[in-house]
């Protein structure tokens, strides 16, 4: 607490669906000690965002779904979120957004309506740091980061390396007992088995997830006779095309289409192995909650996915594009099973001790901490934790 007691927390939101910057909203909301804060939410008016406003208005948080300002010359929008800021007070403000979403206005009406302190959430893979967001990331106290990689293009945008902070993602601890009957299920209709091992690739459907790469090296798998089951989960602009690359590849029936899942829970318990043949990408939440169950993972190192999975131990690391490498991955997964259950368990391990949503909450408290002046700060990795913020 500060001296003058709870923390008035202001967690903002600038996106139109449900991703993982909102997801870290809900859970900063909801874990947070009501002892320490006193928290307050900004969703944007989006209707993909009524869920979670219902949901958080429901556990007692407050919710406000200002206007979005759409230029420097939206006086209207600019006067009410001005307004909303100076009567709430807040004594520190959180922005979580994808880089594309930040809110470059945020910084000049948070110093007008006289916030202290100002830290900004990023998510996403980034290359290079989007001109319109240097102002709003100078002006914050902190930069946060899912993933060490994202501070090169901090520093050589300028900021300070010092200045960003790295808390990763986290997942939940499954209610395995509860998904166990939907993931035999599963298996059962898709006739996995000992010798027919399914395995799971749940992300978007689009050219840099790598879904075709896959089906290039599950191709190879089957010209050499060995059984399998896959399921794509997920949607996106390139479903139609990769249909079309099964079908050619005589994989129409090993491979299922299953569109976006709403429980994607009992699916990753059913599978054998996690795949995901990324291009390009970050630390999705997904790849955490299959390691959650104890699923083997089968990744390729890009972005922050080798922070989650030592190459031989959580599982295989391959390089990108490399349909020959996965092939050979997935033929050594797909004869040697115990090995895989191996990793399986060391997946689900690293993943309950390292990447859970207490983790997380407690990552971002050292970084509240640090910058109301409660704590030192560690620059780089999890924050580190002091006896000034309690833990629950």
């Amino acid at each position: 607490m500060t001296s003058l007691g709870p923390v008035q927390l202001l967690l903002v939101q600038t996106g139109e669906e449900f991703g993982i910057s909102e997801r870290v909203v809900w859970e900063l909301a909801t874990r947070l000690p009501s002892a320490r804060y006193v928290v307050d939410t900004w969703l944007s008016v989006s209707p993909g965002m009524n869920e979670l406003a219902s949901t958080l208005v429901e556990r007692g948080i407050g919710v406000e779904r200002p206007r979005p300002i759409r230029s420097g010359w939206d006086l209207r929008s600019r006067w009410q979120t001005w307004s909303a800021l100076r009567r709430r007070r807040p004594t520190l403000v959180h922005v979580h957004a994808a880089w594309d979403d930040l809110p470059s206005h945020l910084p000049s009406l948070a110093w007008l309506a006289g916030v202290e302190h100002l830290v900004v959430t990023a998510q996403g893979a980034i290359d290079r740091v989007p001109a319109s967001s240097l102002a709003l990331l100078q002006q914050a106290d902190a930069v946060t980061l899912p993933y060490s990689t994202g501070i090169d293009p901090l520093s050589r945008a300028g900021l300070p390396r010092d200045h960003a902070r790295v808390v990763p993602n986290g997942a939940d601890a499954p209610d395995e007992s509860a998904e166990l009957p939907a993931a035999r299920e599963i298996r059962e209709r898709l006739g996995a088995g000992p010798f027919r091992p399914l395995w799971v690739c749940a992300s978007r459907l689009e050219s840099h997830k790598g879904q075709a790469v896959l089906l290039d090296a599950l191709a190879s798998l089957a010209a050499r006779n060995l059984g399998f089951v896959v399921v794509f989960a997920g949607e996106g602009s390139q479903r139609g095309a990769l249909e079309r690359q099964a079908a050619e590849r005589g994989l129409a029936s090993a491979v299922h289409f299953a569109g976006v899942v709403d429980s994607i829970g009992p699916l990753l318990l059913a599978a054998d192995a996690f795949v995901l043949p990324s291009l390009d990408d970050t630390l999705p939440q997904v790849l955490l909650e299959a390691m959650a169950r104890g699923r083997p993972v089968v990744a390729t190192a890009v972005g922050a996915i080798p922070q989650a999975i030592d190459d031989g131990v959580e599982g295989r690391l391959v390089p990108p594009g490399d349909a020959a490498a996965l092939a050979k991955v997935l033929t050594d997964f797909h004869q040697g099973s115990d090995a895989a259950r191996q990793m399986g368990e060391r997946a689900q391990d690293r993943a309950l001790a390292s990447f859970t949503w207490k983790r997380v909450v407690e990552g971002y408290e050292s970084v509240y901490d640090d910058v109301l002046g409660l704590t030192g700060f560690a620059p780089s990795g999890m924050p580190a934790r002091t006896s000034a913020a309690p833990r629950r």
